[in-house]
């Protein structure tokens, strides 16, 4: 009879095991179009019997001892930081779709365009500036130059919001998937404990959470004995166990520009993201939006300009003229800081020439500036009304310069009433006095009111004679003249530069989502040869397990006819 218990033994065994092997291949089977399954294989063990025949040892069957996850750490870790590089190329691509075509000067209605024209308009204005219709082309080019300025910046703005704006939704994305890892490192800990088998299912379900966590920015992720997993942004820990110290989103403000930076909660500490939509996110905002370039080139516009059509005079003189530019306050130096004025007036001097209407005979003066120790805007008024006669300085409620005429009387800018004459001083530009554009940047940027009401007051004159297109030629050969501001560039040669600096990035990020999308599509496949199921060779061990099974119930009903062969003898 032992003999025959031993046999009982070994059937009962290998069913067991062949029904446990059965239902794990069931399970891949029924999980195969799973993208977060990981596929198992049964293990079996032989089980050590007893002799019979002396010293003989034949087994006493098998055992389905392990469930084995097919899985490659390694290459999984491979996969999170490749599945952060494409899905950071892939958001960067994302916000230079929305920036190139802003660049595009197709549409004819571009800066580039815009600054073409404007230039254009000077150059004609220069050999007809008696022309009232050239001078309201002019005016006009400008005005579309200043809304084309204006229209880029908040384009281009809102890209960047947008993109700020996304940033608080992928940090709440990221906290909440954080603390579904700490909760399944709970559970996985649960499970497993005091058992020899994994919890494969809760397994699958935070690796998955690690990719998705991926996608959001680069993660280092350390397994601990115990079953669970750290995971680490940078050097800084994130998740720990089943205890995790959150991520924020914080909006700061940047002089006039609020931005969300990520934050760690428990500690408020700046989290240092690399990688994922997050990274691409960030950048987008600050390095592809070029709005700082932008402002850089509506500075140097309105102040290259300003700088020389202050020195000019138009068809008729001034009846008053009120400055564009105001300041802080009228009794600190103009070339202090204190002053506000976006344009720093140097030591030097200005002209203004007053002419008798009836006459036409002008006088000139010539006032000098100190901006850095004397001259302020109380003083420069007292000044300039001590030594000009026939023109009133006075100090408007909102802190500008204003110049008014006396009846009979008219003046101009940039000349003794014979030759031109430089504001070396660069004073009226700083003060709005005379100048084409107002504003300081691509936010403020527009025509001179007065220019809009009266194109014949238009500079294009250097020396106050008919038919003068000096001054108009000076503003013309802007378009080739290289602009200290802007790294000797000329304005043109510095927006085509900002254009191509974004043409040269949209190509590069391109490249970049092919080839972090490639080295994605290799490790997937990869990760499908070790971890994916393929059901040719589930079907194979579904007929191999089902044959044993099969052939051991066969074994056990022989076994049983023996017993009852034997029962019936003793009988």
């Amino acid at each position: 009879m032992g003999l025959l218990n031993s046999a009982l033994q070994i059937g009962r065994s290998a069913i067991l095991t062949y029904e446990g092997a059965l239902n794990v291949v069931g399970n891949n089977i029924s999980s195969a179009s799973s993208p977060d399954f990981t596929r198992l294989t049964p293990l079996l063990d032989p089980i050590q019997g007893t002799p019979i025949s002396g010293e003989l040892q034949p087994g006493a069957g098998v055992a389905l001892n392990q469930i084995q996850r097919n899985i490659d750490e390694a290459l999984e870790s491979r996969m999170r930081l490749a599945i952060g590089a494409n899905e950071s190329a892939i958001t960067q691509q994302g916000s230079l779709a929305q920036l190139e075509p802003l660049f595009d000067e197709l549409s004819q209605s571009g800066v580039g365009t815009g600054l073409a024209d404007f230039f254009h308009a000077f150059d004609e204005l220069q050999n007809t500036p008696e022309d009232p219709a050239i001078r309201d082309l002019v005016v006009n080019s400008g005005a579309r130059l200043a809304e084309s300025l204006r229209t880029l910046r908040a384009q281009m703005t809102t890209i960047s919001n947008d993109a700020d704006g996304q940033i608080t939704v992928i940090v709440e994305e990221a906290d909440t998937i954080a603390r579904d890892i700490a909760r399944l490192n709970e559970d996985i800990t649960t499970a497993e404990a005091g058992r020899r088998g994994q919890a494969t299912g809760l397994r699958d379900q935070r690796d998955a959470a690690l990719r998705r966590l991926s996608e959001r920015f680069d993660v280092t992720v350390r397994e601990q004995p115990n079953g669970t997993v750290n995971v680490y942004i940078a050097n800084e820990a994130l998740v720990q166990g089943n205890s995790v110290r959150g991520l924020v989103a914080v909006s700061e403000t940047e002089g006039d520009t609020i931005r969300t930076t990520v934050r760690f909660a428990d500690t408020n500490q700046q989290v240092d993201v690399q990688g994922g939509s997050l990274e691409g996110l960030l950048v987008g905002r600050d390095r592809n939006a070029q709005i700082e370039k932008i402002d850089e080139l509506a500075a140097a516009l309105i102040a290259e300009v300003n700088k020389i059509h202050a020195d000019g005079q138009g068809l008729v003189g001034f009846a008053s003229v009120v400055g564009a530019q105001d300041v802080l306050a009228t009794d600190v130096p103009l070339g202090a800081s204190s002053a506000g004025l976006t344009t720093t007036p140097t030591n030097g001097s200005f002209f203004i020439a007053v002419a008798d209407t009836a006459t036409g005979t002008p006088v000139a003066y010539r006032i000098d500036v100190d901006p850095s120790d004397v001259t302020t805007l109380e003083s420069l008024r007292d000044e300039f009304n001590n030594q000009v006669t026939g023109v009133t300085a006075s100090i408007t409620i909102d802190n500008r310069l204003e110049f008014t005429a006396d009846d009979g009387f008219s003046f101009t800018f940039g000349n003794d009433g014979q030759t031109s004459r430089e504001d070396t001083s660069g004073v009226l530009a700083a003060l709005g006095i005379n100048t084409f554009f107002t504003g300081s940047d691509a936010t403020t940027i527009a025509v001179n009111e007065a220019l809009e009401r009266d194109s014949f007051l238009l500079a294009a004159a250097s020396e106050f004679l008919p038919g003068d297109g000096t001054n108009a030629s000076r503003i013309a050969a802007l378009d080739t003249a290289g602009v200290s501001s802007l790294r000797e560039l000329s304005l043109i040669g510095f927006q085509r530069s900002i254009a191509n600096s974004v043409a040269v990035r949209a190509a590069a990020v391109n490249d970049d989502v092919q080839a972090t999308g490639s080295i994605l599509a290799s490790l997937s496949a990869q990760r499908e040869s070790v971890s994916g199921v393929n059901l040719d060779e589930e079907a194979i061990s579904l007929l191999k397990y089902e044959r044993a099974f099969q052939g051991t119930s066969r074994f056990v009903r022989v076994v049983d006819d023996l017993i009852n062969e034997l029962l019936t003898l003793v009988r």
